[in-house]
């Protein structure tokens, strides 16, 4: 996810929302994590809030997502020089990054993570 603080904020939100359910991050040994399939009709649908969602679900924690963030800058620098990305949707997203590191900084990496 290349938007800094949004994944912290829609946990916060849930966690304000399921008083009764609490967001629990899931750590340990014993991992559940799946692939998501969307139909291919409905890719072009699939929002940042799908995606926040299934993450929410699959109880990811949020230290995992600020450490894609390098992942997703630069995934998303490549498309943007692929014939078929539209540059509207890539500026939108560009500003919208900068909006969020100006506000959360860039997202801390997890060190022994690194190198990938």
């Amino acid at each position: 996810m290349a938007q800094p603080g949004l994944y912290q904020e829609a946990v916060a939100t849930y966690a304000a929302a399921n008083l009764t359910r609490p967001f629990v991050a899931q750590y340990g040994a014993d991992m559940e994590i799946c692939q998501v399939h969307v139909p291919e009709d409905q890719v072009r649908n699939f929002s940042d809030n799908n995606v926040i969602c299934v993450l929410i679900h699959k109880r990811i924690p949020p230290d995992w997502v600020d450490h894609a963030y390098t992942y997703g800058v630069v995934y998303l620098e490549q498309q943007f020089h692929q014939p078929m990305m539209s540059l509207d949707i890539f500026r939108d997203v560009y500003d919208k990054r900068l909006q969020r590191l100006s506000i959360y900084g860039t997202p801390p990496t997890i060190p022994n993570w690194d190198g990938w």
